[in-house]
């Protein structure tokens, strides 16, 4: 398939043995679903929000090979995750066949395309599973040969340099995530980094 190749590091806050962050990299007919969920807090219970939220997403998948719409996904993981912590997420499609991005960022997840210029979605406020905001914005771009994908959880701080990390093509990506997560990582949170390019 063409279009990017993407890999992922995470890892659990000190002293726990799971993580509360969860990503899913899904092939489609026509290019890749991409999801990140952050559990609210840490350890087993944040875990457990987060890896429903994945199976929820796993199971849209199977029915829905050639389209996907971001906000009924949403919706199925908000309803699906009520009774747990719930968890801040971010979906993003990358369709391969009319070459256009789409994403949407519900809570504190970073997600952003490194194309001709950088391109952010504006986060909704909320909490999937307990409250969504009244207005989820889904972003639409162009895909561009070329274009880098960086998406990571509050665990990793926020920084420019991280994207010469993404960039550098002396790196797999799964060894660009790693390294983001070295250089960037908090130590008193899970952190997870998904890399495309």
């Amino acid at each position: 398939m063409e279009g990017l190749i993407f890999g992922a590091f995470g890892r659990p806050i000190e002293g726990e043995l799971v993580s509360g962050d969860a990503y899913r990299i899904r092939n489609m007919e026509h290019g890749r679903l991409i999801a990140l969920a952050d559990g609210l807090g840490h350890g087993a219970a944040a875990a457990e929000a987060s890896q429903k939220a994945l199976s929820i997403i796993d199971r849209y998948v199977i029915g829905h090979e050639s389209e996907v719409d971001l906000m009924d996904l949403l919706r199925l993981c908000h309803a699906g995750l009520v009774g747990t912590r719930g968890a801040v997420m971010g979906l993003c499609h990358l369709n391969l066949k009319d070459r256009i991005w789409s994403s949407l960022v519900v809570g504190n997840i970073t997600l952003r395309v490194l194309s001709h210029r950088r391109l952010n979605p504006i986060p909704g406020g909320g909490i999937v599973g307990y409250k969504l905001p009244k207005v989820v914005h889904i972003a639409e771009w162009p895909y561009c040969e070329g274009d880098i994908f960086i998406s990571h959880t509050d665990g990793v701080k926020e920084d420019y340099g991280m994207d010469s990390l993404a960039r550098d093509q002396g790196l797999s990506v799964e060894q660009a995530a790693e390294r983001i997560i070295e250089k960037y990582g908090a130590k008193t949170d899970d952190a997870t980094v998904i890399v495309g390019r």
